[in-house]
């Protein structure tokens, strides 16, 4: 931009917007561009003082730490994707000492594969799935799973690195995606519900994200009471138990092609696949899934009234069948106007890019507070006087 063109959008006098150019310049969030031929606007005379963001003073790590593995996202300030990389964890009942060990490798094996410093990280935020209060911790709970997932991320990472740590909940994330890249963008309000092993439910009203007191605004522990539902079980991990179990009954469509694995070999991926293929086993699997749905669907309806429900996670591109259902039952539960029913484009990226986008607020709020690592400031080209 040129000094003109901030002049334009704040309102400020020529002298102050480049003296204040000149400090950010010194910070290393931004430098002066020296060579106007290359914005292919360079005229006779005076050339206009032109500056340009640093979108490499630092970088962000947004991760996605679940049940099964921690997947780590690094970008640049404009939230531009540099790498990423996961590891996975030795099993679903890991301990909490094993849950940072791999949180703390993955992030420094994403670095490493970006040939990223430590030091250049201006912030990690951290998706888990457990309620997380203002501070980032699972305080108030009497849940031994919610601790164990979140057990003190936030003064692990900070004493380990150094680094300036932010956890959230999952689905609270994924809501932040959304509206950052997704289905929800546009919109003030909106619910994205993360699907995989266990539901949660990240909810956007009028343009704010919702946490309740401890941070449990979301939780889904409700539908234990909801007829049809009875649990928070999530679609990845019924599709795989519905239909283990009718490959175990020699009656139920004996000619489905998922009678050639072995029960315990049956993932979610695989239901999926078959029911893409019209098989009739699978088909049944990801009908009975869509009727649930329509009844968590309507519950979430009529409690919080809004304009879309957003289904997210891993298998979320596979949910055409499940949408299908929806849309057929959900009139039978909700009065019109109904709420659109979309599944998300971001598959198992969409809480560690919310991550980033939290990371990234941090950091835009916080710019003038935030000492960067490696500040080499461009020099400023001599001007006339």
């Amino acid at each position: 931009m040129t000094g003109s063109d901030l002049m334009a959008s704040t309102g400020l006098t020529r002298a102050t917007v480049h003296d204040v150019c000149e400090d950010l310049a010194h910070r290393g969030w931004i430098h002066e561009v020296e060579n106007q031929r290359e914005h292919g606007d360079y005229r006779l005379g005076r050339p206009a003082r032109r500056y340009c963001f640093q979108p490499m003073a630092g970088v962000l790590v947004g991760v996605d730490c679940g049940q099964d593995m921690a997947m780590a996202t690094v970008t640049d300030l404009r939230g531009r994707t540099l790498t990423r990389h996961d590891s996975a964890f030795s099993s679903t009942e890991h301990s909490a000492e094993e849950r940072l060990d791999v949180l703390d490798r993955t992030v420094l094996g994403a670095l490493e594969k970006a040939a990223l410093a430590a030091s250049q990280v201006l912030a990690v935020a951290v998706g888990v799935p457990a309620p997380v209060d203002v501070d980032g911790r699972t305080v108030g709970t009497a849940n031994p799973f919610w601790e164990r997932m979140n057990p003190n991320i936030v003064e692990y990472l900070a004493h380990r690195h150094g680094w300036t740590t932010l956890v959230d909940n999952d689905a609270n994330l994924a809501a932040l995606a959304e509206g950052w890249r997704g289905a929800g963008r546009g919109l003030r309000n909106f619910v994205t519900l993360l699907t995989g092993e266990a539901l949660g439910a990240g909810i956007v009203e009028e343009g704010r994200l919702l946490r309740g007191v401890r941070g449990g605004a979301g939780e889904m522990r409700f539908l234990d009471l909801v007829e049809g539902v009875g649990s928070p079980t999530g679609i990845g991990a019924l599709s795989r138990e519905w239909a283990r179990e009718a490959v175990r009954d020699p009656k139920t469509h004996p000619t489905s092609s998922l009678r050639e694995l072995a029960p315990e070999d049956i993932d979610a991926e695989a239901v999926f696949a078959a029911a893409a293929a019209a098989d009739p086993l699978a088909t049944d699997v990801v009908e009975r899934l869509g009727a649930r749905c329509a009844r968590i669907v309507s519950t979430l309806a009529v409690l919080l009234d809004t304009d879309r429900i957003v289904l997210a996670g891993a298998l979320s591109g596979s949910y055409a069948g499940i949408l299908r259902t929806i849309e057929r039952d959900l009139p039978l539960y909700v009065h019109p106007p109904l709420p659109v029913v979309s599944a998300s484009e971001l598959g198992d990226e969409a809480v560690s890019i919310g991550a980033v986008r939290r990371a990234l607020d941090h950091v835009r709020e916080q710019a003038l507070e935030i000492e960067l690592p490696h500040a080499h400031p461009v020099p400023a080209p001599a001007h006339p006087s």
